[in-house]
């Protein structure tokens, strides 16, 4: 189900109308300072969907900034980045941006950092090793992803 409100939200912005073709999903990644090659490094096991990031922040204020600037269609946000209130971001995120379509990349389905970001509203809540799956069934809902 929070693959399907997810899919919706960027269905829109993922087809490239002039060639009926999908477009790479534009991913603003929201890590620590040097999260962003390692999360994609630690979650390149799976097979990634077509995607392109377009910018990276490691801070909320840059995230916020970079998200009205360059319009992504998913924000992936790692917890380590805040660590001490992980979901935060996620929460100001929907408050300003309530149609962002945001990724909270957690330590594990069931922890408190995965709580947080559930409760606060991120569209899709993911250990790292499901990151992949995930962008792919949001890329393409029709492609029966995780």
């Amino acid at each position: 189900m929070e693959l399907q409100k997810a899919a919706v939200k960027v269905a829109a912005l993922a087809v490239n109308h002039a060639s009926g073709q999908r477009a790479a999903l534009r991913v603003l990644l929201a890590t620590s300072e040097h999260g962003g090659e390692e999360l994609l490094r630690q979650g390149a096991g799976g097979a990634w969907p077509p995607f392109e990031v377009v910018g990276r922040a490691a801070s909320e204020s840059r995230v916020l900034q970079l998200f009205f600037r360059l319009a992504p269609d998913v924000v992936v946000l790692d917890w380590r980045m805040t660590e001490h209130e992980p979901a935060r971001l996620v929460g100001l995120l929907k408050r300003v941006a309530p149609g962002a379509c945001v990724v909270a990349v957690v330590p594990a389905a069931d922890s408190m950092p995965a709580r947080a970001a559930h409760a606060l509203g991120a569209d899709v809540v993911t250990p790292l090793r499901g990151l992949p799956a995930r962008l792919r069934a949001i890329a393409d809902p029709h492609a029966g992803g995780a």
